[in-house]
């Protein structure tokens, strides 16, 4: 490329999701994508690349309960966002998040 970067594509298919997302012990951040392996967040707070974090969150407003995954700063947009990635995600997790991504690409 131009720039000098690499270009990885992604592993898996992303979807708009606009949604408030906890951070555990740290706060509450919005979201504006999702995918089976991970979110970005936006938040001019910085986030250390590689700390280990749970975010909780709820796919649709109206679920009973919210879902809780540990997930890894995978990088960091300084003043814009963090992307992180969802890490051992469980089944049930997985299941609820491929079927909302399914209804919602």
């Amino acid at each position: 490329m131009a720039d000098g970067k690499t270009h990885i594509p992604r592993q898996h298919k992303r979807v708009s999701y606009v949604n408030e997302v906890e951070v555990v012990d740290l706060g509450t951040f919005r979201c504006s994508d999702l995918s089976l392996g991970g979110m970005y967040l936006e938040t001019v707070q910085s986030f250390p690349v590689g700390d280990i974090v749970t975010v909780r969150f709820k796919l649709r407003h109206t679920d009973e309960h919210p879902i809780r995954i540990t997930a890894r700063v995978l990088y960091m947009h300084e003043g814009v966002g963090a992307g992180l990635a969802f890490v051992n995600l469980n089944p049930h997790d997985r299941e609820m998040i491929e079927k909302f991504i399914d209804q919602n690409a």
